[in-house]
Order: C-alpha cells, then structure tokens, then sequence
C-alpha cells in the first residue's frame, strides 16, 4: 500500500510540474522531420535555429520541440547523409508554430560536409576541400554484409583494402589494413578528430602489413558510428606521426535521443571447386559444399539528455563469427611413417624410387587402418566472439563552452589454427612415459586471442574573446594475450600427463595524448578570410612484452627424438609449445618514450582561390626532432570545375614495438617449421655483428594533383592522382640463418634462422582516384549511381643495407644468389608483399533504387590482379647461361611457382524493406555469384603418392593453401537477415 501511495504521489508531483512546463512549450516551434521520398520519420536530425545556440534533434518519432520568444527565425534542419534544408517560420505570442522538414538524401558522400583535412572553421563539402576525402554515412555503414568497420570500408572506400588473414598467428584476429596500398601504420586513425591508440600486436607472419603495428578499427562497434571521413593525402604536418598514406576519421554519433537496434545473422553457403594433380600426371577436379562461417550480431545505439542541454549517446555490440575452412587436402607422400613434409634419406644400397614406393604403400595401410583424414587444416577466418560498448557526449557549460567526452571498452576472444603436425613430425611430438606418441594421428595446434581495449576521451571547448579554444586527453590501451591449445611441448620430459594448453604471454600498448588546440577566423572587408590555427601535443607511450608460463617455452632444447621405423636415426625436438612458442623471460620488457609537438596551420580564400600552408615540430625522446610542412591549393575555374593540389612532407615514427619487440616463434618455410627469432633493435647482434643502425624515422614526400566538377542536377565527380616518395622505410628483415650469423652450438639453442627491423628500403607510390555519382528520378523511384576507382603501384625503388650485408664476401658472384646475404635481408617475395600482395587497381561500382518502401542496392566491387613472387628466384643463372634453381616447372618465360592472379568481381545484392517508420527489414548476399580468386598452383610432381616429392616447389603448403586472400577474401557466397529497429 506504502509503494502504491508514494507511486500516486510522485505521478500527482510530475503532473503537477509538467504544467508550467507545458504552458512554456506552448509558446514556440514544433515539428516532424521526415524522408522527403519514402515519408519516414529521421530520427536523430539536428534542428538549429539560425545565428543562435538553441537547438535540438529530433526524438525517435521524428519529432521535436524547441522554445522560442515571439519573433521571425529561420530553422537549419540536417542529418547525414541528407541535404541541409533551411525553413522559415514565425513565432507568435501564445502559439506554437509548427514547421515540418522534408530532407533529401545528398547526391553521394561527395556532398557531405568533412571536418578532416583542415582545421579550417568553415564547413565545407568534399569536392570544395583542398584534398580528396570520401566521407561514408551511417545509412552505407548499416546497408551491406558487412559488420565491423575494415571489412565495410573494403568494400566502400576505392583506397582501402583489408582482408582478413589466415595461419599468420596474431593477424588472424586483427585485420591489417591498407591506404593507397601502404601499411597499416601508415594511415592514421582518428576518433572524433582525436588520435586513436594502436594495437599491442605487431604483425611478422607473410601476410599484407608484415612487420607494421597498425590500428585496429573493429573494436569499434558500427552502431556507434555517425561517419566515417577518409582523408586520402598525406597529413603528417598536420596530424603528426602515421598519416604518411592519410586519415581515416571515425565520428561517433552525439546529439541523439532515440533508441535504433539491428539484429544480423547469416553464414557462407558456398560450393567450392578446385583442382589437383594426380599420380598419372593430370588434374582431378575437387568439390566441397560448404556452410560454415556462421555470424550472429546484435548493436544498439541510445541517446540520453544530460540536464537541459546535455547528450550523451551510448552504443553497443556483440558478434559471434565461425570459423571458415577453405583447405585442400594434405598431399604429403608419408604421414605415419618417414619424415615430415618429404621423403627420408634412402638407406644404403637401396633404389630410391622402390624404397618410396614401399613406404607410401605401408604408410597408406596405416592411414586406412587408423581412417587419417588427409583434410587436416583450417585455412580460413579465425572463430572470434565481440562485445564492445562505446559513449560519446558533452554538455554546455554556457553558450560558448563546452565539456566532452567519449570513449570505449571491447573485449574479443578468438582462436586461430597452425599447421597440422602430422604423426612423424617425431621432433614437434610431446611423448608418453612409454615412449608412444601423445598425438598418435597428429595434433592441429590453436592459437587463442584474448584482446582488450579501453579508451577515453575527455576534452573541453571555449571561446577566448573570437579566438576558438580546445584542451583535450585522449589515454588509450590495447592489450593482445596468446594461448597455445591442443599443444605440446616435444623437449619437456615424458609423461602420461601432457600439458596441452599453454599461456604463451601477453604484449600490451598504452599511448596518452594531450593537446591544445587553438584557432580563428578572420574577415577582411573585401570578403576575403583568413584561418589561422595553432597548438601543441604531449604524447607518452609504453610497449610491454610478457613472458608468458615456463611450459611454453622451458625444457631441452638438445633432447634427442627416434624417428619412426621403418626409418633409422634421430632428431632433436623442436622446443616450446608446437604453433607458438611462449615469449621467455629474456624477451620480456616495459619500455616507454614520450613527443612533444607544435604546429601552424593557415588557411586562406579570396574568390576563386583558396590556399592552405601548414607546419609541424616534433620532438620525440628516443631519436631525436623532425620538421614537416604541407602547401595545399584549389582554384574554382568555372562555378563546375575546380583544380585542387597539395605537396607535403611527412614522417613515420618507428613504434616502440618494432625497436623493442623480441620472440621466437614458429614459421614455415617451404612447407617445414622452424624456430624463428626476432631479434629486437638494440641487440648486439644486430647493431655488432649485423651492422643495423638505430631505427630513425621514415620520411615522406607527397604530391597531389586533382579535379573536381559538377554537372546536371546532380553529377559529381573527382579525379585526384599522387605520388609517395617513403626513404628508410621500416620492414621485418628475411631470414638470416645460425652460420651467416656465427652462431655457436650453444648459441640460441632450437633456433634456426633470424629477423629483426631495419630501416631497410625506399618505396615509391602512384596512383589514381576516380570517384563519381549520379542521381536519377526513375519512374517513381529514385536511382543513385556511384563509381569509385583506385589505381595504385609500388615499387620499391632502394635497398638500404650494412656493410656486412654488402660486403663481397658475402654475396660472391659464383654462388646462388638465394645465398647472398642481401638476398637475406629482403629477397624478392618481401618486396612482392610490398609491390603485388595487394591488388593494383579496385573499383567499386553500386546502385541504389528506391520506390516506396522498398531499397534494391546491387553493388559489385573488382579487386585487381595480384601477384606472388617466391623467395629463392627461379630465374638466378650461373656464368654459364645455366639456372642455379632447377627445381621449379617453368614454361619458357617463368616459373609457375611465380604467380598472377587475374581480377576477381565479387557482387553484393541487398533488398531492404520499411515495414513500418520503426522497423525495417533486409535480406541479401555478398559474392552472391559465389566467385573465388584464382587457385594457387600446385606442382604435379606433388601429386599424392607420388615418388618425386619436394613440398618446397610450390605455395601450397602441400596443397592445403588453395587461395590467396587479398583479393576481397576467399569464403565465397555469403548470405544475411538484418532486423532494424528506431523508436
């Protein structure tokens, strides 16, 4: 009865006070904003009354309500991704006038207003900035497949390129991602304008980005996005250390009241068709019908008003992927009995090919007593669970200031697989107390992700007379945690209790950023004006390395192993957990460095011109200082046509991780483990015995040159060419081995081959950007046409070395050049990653027609060829004319093991369906075609059971690699369900 009667009372108590309040509402504007063409309601819009700082954003109806003293306004309506409309409306004492908005969708996103690129206060659209940016809007974030950010701007940005990776350990479970085909620590990430932390991994597996630490954009949940402005021109005198290639902006969503939420699930349903040599020396067609990959995602976004004139916007996902196997079948020639990956030594006095002929038959009578299946890898996406929660908000203190602030926390777990360890891998195989194998039929080894990451943002805006003012933190933590399961440890000690699981340790990043920031505008009488925008930055960083339990990485690394019969001898066991050996002690490291900025920028307009100067110092306390400028220009020719350029230098800091990180880890080469460990940069070894120099900045030099026009109604269209010129650019070094080095037995024991970083090389960049739109009334629908292309080369243009490395000696005209050490330090397959992994051109081609209710969006995307170059160099010949690598099939022009990978069209097609203003419906696929790159060739000398066996003649990794994946993945066919809710 208690609560019954304090419920009546604060009911009676809110009526009570919501009378005034109703009376004061009375007297101004309302009103409905809503879709011009299909009449749904536009949550979330801003209405501002024009010249004041009153203003508010339409609830989840559409609806809102703003309180005004009698009197003429004009009311600024905008949404993105909507033309900002402009209605008049008249307030009279006592009324409340109503004033509805009916917005039209902008052309493209080249209609939309960016804030990137220049700290100019005057809003512009990207075809009047000074240098091409694309600017994708919630409604493209929300449309496709795709549910995490790298995976949507793959598909929307013509630059952009990130494709997930597969068996390359920490990289299956953070996309490297890819501007005007640079690295992934070339582009710099912002959120809400404000840089963004990296991640605590560095990548130094084969993949695209190798040896780069770059930013991983997937914590962030897609629901939280407002939009997402790429800036494609280098920014470095700007924004500081990584915009060498540009900036992706990320904005997150504010001034929000309403509650959107969309549930997605789908999964790859896909045939897959491929080819393999047989024992009579032709090809077998293959056929899997596959359904795996299996997603379910679920986000939210809500708004909140913080007292009278605050917001807050809260957002939210969880997504749960499968894991994908797009793998062949095992084609090694033994799998119980011999040797892993090949054949064993013929024992004396016996016929090779009888010999191998007689161990493929007693091995096959095992394999079909035990029932091995040969289909023994996962070649494909890792399996990974995300669940992330972002806020972003502010509120006014007065009507020139303001407290901001926004943030996030993610956590993602996810397990990736290795390469199977068959039966007689004897020396990766842990042991039973009596002497049997612990993994009878081999073991396919895991590699866990445990991966947090938290952020914040706390910042605040004022104004110092007409001078604009901001003082901001942002802190930033990223921390990556491997486990190693369904493992072993083939040095510890026999035992009936084999430890399979193994915390291998864990790498962490943290980076606080403080800046103030300070600008202003001025008019002169001739309408001519002038930014002008000046600050500093204060940036600390720590890279952290753990070791991770002794188990991982602990036991002899000399213990002595028996093969299998039939075959006689011995071998040492390969030491620390099989996949992943755990960091040791001795890799484990707390290393921090701080970088002190200031910077100018001046931004200036006189009728048809406009012109932008900028400049930037930094000081950084482990290599020293650097001075950077940028001059930027457009000129409108004809009110249709305008040129636009820029010329810049710019800087890549090195990470703290490329100098400082130090393992050993497992990495096939020619289809066969081997212990590699990754030397950090302050290691006698490198600086004595290598010769390798302090790492040191690269540096930039950047040159655009574009144009930008309109036609019609509504055609856009830009064109922006460029060219990067990157010295002392910094790679992961090939593979040195134990002798080049002159490791003692007792040297670095198990190890079997050396990396480290170096300044090592100089790049050139240049390429195209062609991106146009077009917009059609058709029948009673409308059609939205866009275009955007990409063309885009490599080359690597020097090799910086030492003098070891160039020392004659060392690299002896008479021997095979695979045996140089200049060969060691990046051979052609490392300037291949750099020049052919990514596709040299990408085009993007969508349209959009909507009609009623309904949207029809088809959407196909061509990822251009690209190319893979082996190590060893097939063409290498001796002073006679003859080759000195015989072991590779070749026509008369190259090596088939040299591969390129014609273009692939990959189509989307997405039905969408308002069933009411507040839910809608979707359905659709990507790669609906079910299209898959071109195959990797395997050499049919490997066919199963053959006697003439070498897993090193192709890339196949003994014809369990089918595919490569940078050409938009290989999963094939993928279709999806989304449900949308706004209220």
């Amino acid at each position: 009865m208690r609560n019954k009667f304090t419920l009546n009372r604060f009911l009676l108590s809110t009526a009570i006070w919501l009378l005034p309040l109703t009376a004061l509402l009375a007297q101004g504007v309302r009103g409905r904003v809503t879709d011009i063409t299909t009449k749904s309601a536009i949550p979330g819009a801003t209405i501002v009354v024009a010249n004041t700082n009153t203003g508010v954003t339409a609830d989840a109806s559409g609806d809102y309500t703003i309180k005004l003293t009698p009197g003429k306004y004009t009311l600024r309506v905008s949404f993105v991704g909507y033309e900002t409309l402009s209605v008049p409306v008249t307030v009279t004492d006592g009324e409340s006038a109503v004033a509805n908005a009916s917005l039209t969708e902008t052309t493209s996103s080249l209609n939309e207003v960016v804030v990137i690129g220049s700290r100019s206060q005057t809003a512009r659209t990207n075809v009047q900035t000074a240098a091409p940016v694309d600017v994708i809007t919630t409604k493209e974030l929300k449309a496709f497949p795709q549910v995490d950010i790298s995976q949507i701007l793959n598909y929307v940005a013509p630059s952009f390129n990130s494709n997930r990776q597969t068996v390359t350990d920490g990289t299956d479970h953070i996309d490297p991602a890819s501007l005007r085909g640079l690295g992934p620590d070339q582009v710099l990430v912002l959120v809400n304008g404000k840089r963004r932390h990296t991640t605590a991994l560095v990548n130094i597996n084969g993949s695209v980005g190798r040896g780069s630490v770059g930013t991983d954009m997937n914590v962030i949940p897609v629901a939280a996005v407002e939009r997402i402005e790429v800036l494609r021109d280098g920014a470095a005198a700007q924004y500081g250390t990584d915009a060498i290639a540009g900036v992706i902006n990320v904005v997150l969503k504010k001034n929000y009241n309403g509650f959107t939420a969309s549930l997605t699930g789908g999964q790859n349903t896909t045939t897959m068709k491929y080819m393999i040599p047989n024992i009579s020396g032709g090809l077998d067609q293959k056929t899997q019908k596959i359904n795996d990959g299996g997603l379910v995602q679920f986000d939210f976004s809500k708004g909140f008003r913080l007292g009278k004139e605050g917001r807050l916007s809260v957002s939210g996902q969880y997504n749960e992927r499968g894991k994908t196997n797009r793998s062949g079948d095992d084609n090694s020639p033994t799998i119980y009995l011999g040797s892993a990956g090949g054949f064993p030594a013929t024992p004396s006095g016996q016929d090779a090919t009888t010999f191998r002929k007689t161990l493929i038959a007693q091995d096959q009578a095992i394999i079909q007593q035990r029932g091995y299946d040969r289909h023994n890898m996962v070649v494909g996406n890792s399996n990974a669970k995300n669940l992330g929660l972002f806020f972003n908000g502010g509120i006014p203190i007065n009507g020139k200031s303001e407290f901001y602030f926004s943030g996030g926390i993610t956590h993602r777990t996810g397990t990736g697989y290795g390469n199977n360890r068959i039966p007689n891998s004897r020396n990766q195989q842990p042991l039973k107390l009596d002497g049997s194998l612990y993994y009878p039929d081999g073991f396919l080894p895991g590699i866990g992700s445990n991966i947090n990451d938290q952020s914040l943002i706390l910042g605040y805006k004022t104004m110092f007379g007409q001078w604009n003012a901001d003082i901001s933190n942002v802190i930033g933590r990223n921390s990556f945690a491997f486990s190693v399961t369904n493992s072993g440890n083939a040095s510890l000690p026999a035992s009936d209790n084999i430890q399979t699981s193994f915390d291998a340790g864990q790498l962490s990043f943290l980076q606080n950023t403080f800046n103030l920031d300070l600008s202003r505008r001025f008019v002169s009488t001739n309408s001519a004006t002038l930014n002008v925008a000046y600050g500093a930055e204060f940036r600390y960083e720590n890279f952290q390395n753990k070791a991770g339990e002794p188990g991982s990485y602990s036991g002899d690394p000399t213990r002595i192993l028996t093969l299998a019969p039939p075959v006689s001898g011995t071998v040492v066991a390969a030491p620390g957990a099989q996949v992943f050996p755990g960091n040791q002690p001795t890799d484990a490291l707390s290393k921090s460095r701080t970088s002190q900025a200031v910077y100018l920028d001046l931004e200036g307009e006189k009728g048809k011109l406009l012109i932008g100067a900028a400049g930037r110092f930094e000081n950084y306390s482990d290599f020293g200082s650097t001075i950077n400028g940028k001059l930027t220009a457009r000129l409108q020719v004809t009110p249709a046509i305008a040129l636009r350029g820029s010329a810049s230098t710019g800087f890549r800091a090195p990470s703290l991780h490329q100098r400082y990180f130090q393992n050993t880890s497992t990495q096939f080469v020619n289809g066969l483990p081997s212990n590699t460990l990754t030397l950090n940069n302050d290691s006698p070894i490198v600086r004595n015995v290598i010769g390798v120099n302090a790492l040191k900045p690269e540096t930039s030099v950047n040159v655009a040159l574009g144009v930008t026009a309109r036609a019609g109604r509504a055609f856009t269209l830009t064109v922006d060419a460029y060219q990067i010129d990157i010295t002392n650019r910094i790679v992961y070094s090939g593979s040195f081995t134990r002798a080049q080095l002159g490791f003692g037995a007792t040297d670095y024991p198990g190890v079997n081959l050396v990396r480290f970083f170096a300044n090592a090389i100089n790049t050139r960049t240049r390429g195209l950007d062609i991106v146009a739109a077009e917009r059609l009334d058709l029948g009673k629908g409308k059609l939205v046409l866009t275009a955007a292309l990409n063309f885009n080369k490599n080359t690597v243009t020097a090799i910086n070395s030492t003098p070891l490395i160039d020392d004659p000696k060392n690299n002896p005209a008479g021997a095979n050049p695979s045996t140089w050490y200049r060969t060691s330090l990046f051979d052609r397959n490392q300037i291949s990653i750099i020049e052919d992994y990514l596709p040299r051109s990408k085009w993007n081609l969508s349209a959009t027609y909507t009609i009623g209710k309904f949207d029809i969006t088809a959407r196909t995307v061509r990822f251009g060829e690209v190319k893979f170059k082996t190590s060893i160099d097939p063409d290498a010949k001796k002073a006679d004319g003859t080759l000195w690598n015989t072991q590779f099939l070749r026509d008369e022009s190259h090596a088939f093991i040299d591969q390129t990978f014609k273009p692939v069209w990959i189509t989307d097609l997405i039905i969408a369906y308002r069933a009411t203003k507040a839910i809608g419906v979707s359905i659709g696929a990507n790669n609906i075609f079910d299209v898959y790159p071109d195959q990797l060739y395997i050499d049919p000398r490997n066919a199963l059971g053959s006697t003439d066996y070498a897993s090193g003649r192709d890339n196949s990794n003994r014809g369990r690699f089918l595919y490569s994946p940078n050409q938009g993945g290989y999963n094939g066919r993928y279709v999806f369900g989304r449900i949308n809710v706004n209220f």
